[in-house]
């Protein structure tokens, strides 16, 4: 079992700890219920653009499997197409509950969204006390906005 877990996560970084995904333009993470931690993420909504043409499917997290077909889907305005990232989803949930914001999260997105201000693809982290965290995808700074 753990020669399986290296190899998988072998296969999504590259050596330089970026996760590649060329054509990337967001993740949505569907929780389990209220997430206490990495473990109750049980996938993804993955929309990617290819081809000039947009596609959207679901892939479970390991250790679930399963995976939907690609579907073609309008393309959204507002956000821009990344290659890769450096902070990956567990990075991000354990930099959330070391600052003052929140421990348990109800959404989980990372984007990047197309204004001049954003430099960098974001994660974007609902937290179960309505704050919302926010740390760059490859810097890694974060910043807390309460409700």
């Amino acid at each position: 079992m753990e020669d399986k877990l290296a190899f998988i996560k072998e296969a999504i970084k590259d050596k330089a700890g970026k996760v590649e995904f060329k054509g990337l333009m967001s993740l949505n993470a569907s929780i389990k219920e209220i997430g206490e931690s990495y473990k109750d993420v049980l996938g993804w909504t993955v929309l990617y653009r290819s081809a000039g043409k947009c596609e959207r499917y679901y892939h479970a997290q390991f250790p679930l499997i399963g995976m939907t077909r690609p579907v073609e889907v309008m393309c959204p305005m507002g956000i821009r197409t990344f290659d890769s990232y450096k902070v990956d989803f567990k990075e991000a949930l354990e930099k959330m509950k070391k600052q003052n914001c929140g421990d348990k999260f109800v959404a989980m997105s990372l984007y990047w969204p197309l204004t001049p201000d954003c430099l960098e693809p974001y994660w974007f982290i609902r937290t179960d006390l309505g704050s919302h965290f926010v740390i760059g995808a490859n810097s890694g700074k974060t910043e807390c906005y309460k409700s």
